[in-house]
């Protein structure tokens, strides 16, 4: 862009810098210094090929609310698949069950993705298992890609958590947006904690981010770009019908889908089971202590032995 000395354009340059953009001068004009971790609109645009979908849409803000509110919101007023909100800070990032996400500026991904599928509406949940096997093999491909220089213990936590190292770097927030049409519309939220921050008790614990495990600054575009490519194959296996093959993916990644003792805590109360494995849309299957298999299709499932052993520190 042309220099510009007008109070407006000092104004607007100064919030950029602010909000950790960087720029160099030449010849007259103004540009963005080329970085792999600066979410540019049309940066990640580029480097991320659209096999899923016609093209990505990426829209960007500094500050926002809640990128699925927006994204609900877009999809209503009839946005095309593959628009992506994501933003560098929420205020009102939301979690499962009306739980708020933490999403301080410039310190991890937040973003949501706006799909059509084709699939019937009782296999949507899936969705939140296509994000999540996405999200865990991006994390596990860093090492393999030599982007860092040691492997990522990764794991899945029915029904939306990636773990690193038994601890919580990211959510997956599945919503559906109101209206059925010709080509109704769901919004997959994905928060994930990349730079270390001061998470508010008494969740510090219980968190990490990708830079801890990783022992090294990860460029969060790149990590984008990578989970966004990861997303649309495995989008596509979720569209083609092969939700086995998606399933089995999930399970393989995830420690607690099978013989598990766990705490459910539900609108029934907190009771014990075992996991005994998912069903065809991905709800996870527990036996009661009476014999009785339920079927969980929300709620919060706790590991017993996770939950005594905390209590004994």
């Amino acid at each position: 862009m042309p220099l510009d000395d007008s109070p407006g354009f000092r104004q607007q340059l100064e919030l950029c810098r602010k909000w950790g953009f960087k720029f160099e001068a030449a010849g007259g004009r103004l540009r963005l210094c080329f970085d792999h971790d600066q979410l540019v609109p049309a940066w990640i645009q580029q480097e991320t090929p659209a096999t899923a979908w016609r093209c990505l849409n990426p829209v960007g803000f500094l500050n926002i609310g809640s990128t699925n509110t927006e994204a609900l919101d877009q999809a209503r007023r009839g946005v095309p698949a593959g628009t992506l909100i994501y933003a560098e800070e929420q205020t009102a990032g939301k979690g499962r069950k009306d739980r708020s996400w933490f999403s301080p500026a410039g310190s991890g991904l937040y973003l949501s993705l706006v799909v059509r599928p084709e699939q019937p509406r009782k296999t949507w949940p899936l969705l939140t298992h296509v994000a999540s096997v996405a999200l865990a093999e991006t994390l596990q491909d860093l090492h393999g890609r030599k982007r860092i220089a040691i492997p990522l213990d990764v794991g899945l936590k029915w029904p939306n958590d990636v773990l690193l190292s038994g601890k919580k770097c990211a959510g997956i927030l599945l919503e559906a947006a109101a209206g059925e049409g010709p080509h109704p519309a769901a919004v997959v939220g994905i928060g994930l904690n990349v730079r270390e921050t001061g998470m508010p008790d008494p969740f510090a614990a219980a968190v990490t981010s990708v830079d801890r495990m990783a022992g090294t600054c990860v460029p969060r575009r790149r990590l984008l770009v990578d989970f966004l490519e990861c997303f649309q194959r495995w989008y596509l296996v979720f569209e083609r019908g092969r939700h086995g093959e998606l399933l089995e993916r999930w399970k393989s990644l995830s420690s607690m889908w099978s013989g598990a003792e766990v705490w459910i805590s539900d609108g029934a109360g907190r009771r014990s089971g075992v996991t005994c494995g998912l069903d065809a849309n991905g709800a996870l299957l527990v036996r009661t202590p009476e014999g009785k298999v339920e079927t969980l299709l929300a709620g919060d499932v706790t590991i017993r032995k996770a939950v005594e052993q905390e209590k004994r520190r």
